[in-house]
């Protein structure tokens, strides 16, 4: 049986190398899709752009739509459609009102609002349907993005693949990855029904309730050149082995999550610093998982 290690968040005391505050931090409007208007006769969420919008209206595919299946209000659903003479349609939303080049899905990106904050996690409730909706793979990417002479920098991102059905609506909460001490003055963020190549009809997400959480301060950076790695990965019995630049990483309390955030292992903090540290994860489920970490200050 194979183990992959999906998120290994690694909450560091005492080192200063983050600084955290668990509150809601800076949003953007209509984050909880409440608010829906009406352009070139598509009925589309305040503040987002759409599938149907992108195709100008030429084509309606009506891939996303408001649904009262919500946690409060309104909801935006996304549903993977069939469209003569092309196929099966995945649908996206993506945070913002035009559409212009950028980082967020290669050739085609999307600028989204003004937004200085620098927060710890973006979190977000969804439902998941459909005969293929493991295989479709739903996804979500958030950037964080500061213009610098002209072009895009690339502040923090985060991205996540939904692998797990959900029939009721499920928390995800995903840790954004910092890769400057810029502050950033735009986000983006999309949602797709389907990124794989081959995607199937009928597979329904449902997303509401869009929220960023903490605070990280620009000290965070300068834990970026320590690095964790793990291995063997895949582990066969479910053990491997944690080395880092840092050894007092190594020697901080870990908590493994899973894809959703939910935290599935406590351990508890070594006793000494140490150059490797092993990780025995075979009474977990042999549920396939990727690689990551992060830290944090308890």
């Amino acid at each position: 049986m194979k183990f992959f290690l999906h998120s290994l968040l690694l909450l560091v005391a005492g080192l200063g190398l983050l600084a955290t505050v668990p509150s809601l931090s800076q949003t953007f409007p209509n984050s909880n899709f409440d608010m829906w208007v009406t352009r070139k006769g598509i009925e589309l969420p305040d503040n987002w752009l759409t599938t149907d919008e992108f195709l100008g209206g030429l084509v309606s595919t009506s891939t996303v739509t408001k649904t009262s299946v919500s946690r409060s209000g309104f909801a935006a659903q996304l549903q993977t459609k069939d469209m003569a003479g092309v196929g099966s349609i995945p649908s996206f939303i993506v945070l913002g009102t035009a559409f212009r080049r950028g980082p967020i899905t290669g050739t085609t990106a999307f600028g989204g609002p003004p937004f200085t904050a620098r927060p710890q996690s973006p979190q977000f409730y969804y439902q998941l349907s459909g005969p293929q909706v493991l295989a479709d793979s739903a996804a979500v990417v958030v950037l964080l993005t500061r213009r610098v002479n002209g072009s895009n920098t690339t502040v923090a991102e985060a991205s996540c693949v939904l692998r797990a059905l959900a029939t009721s609506y499920t928390l995800v909460t995903r840790p954004l990855q910092y890769t400057s001490a810029l502050a950033p003055d735009s986000v983006s963020m999309a949602f797709f029904s389907g990124v794989s190549k081959k995607t199937t009809v009928g597979t329904t997400l449902l997303v509401d309730d869009v929220a960023f959480t903490g605070t990280i301060t620009a000290t965070r950076d300068a834990a970026l050149a320590a690095t964790v790695s793990v291995s063997p990965n895949p582990s066969p019995a479910g053990r491997c082995v944690l080395n880092a630049t840092e050894p007092a990483l190594l020697a901080a309390p870990l908590a493994i999550v899973d894809a959703t955030g939910r935290v599935v292992r406590h351990e508890e903090a070594a006793r000494a610093p140490a150059a490797t540290r092993l990780l025995d994860l075979s009474g977990l489920p042999g549920a396939d998982i990727l690689c990551s970490y992060s830290q944090a200050n308890t």
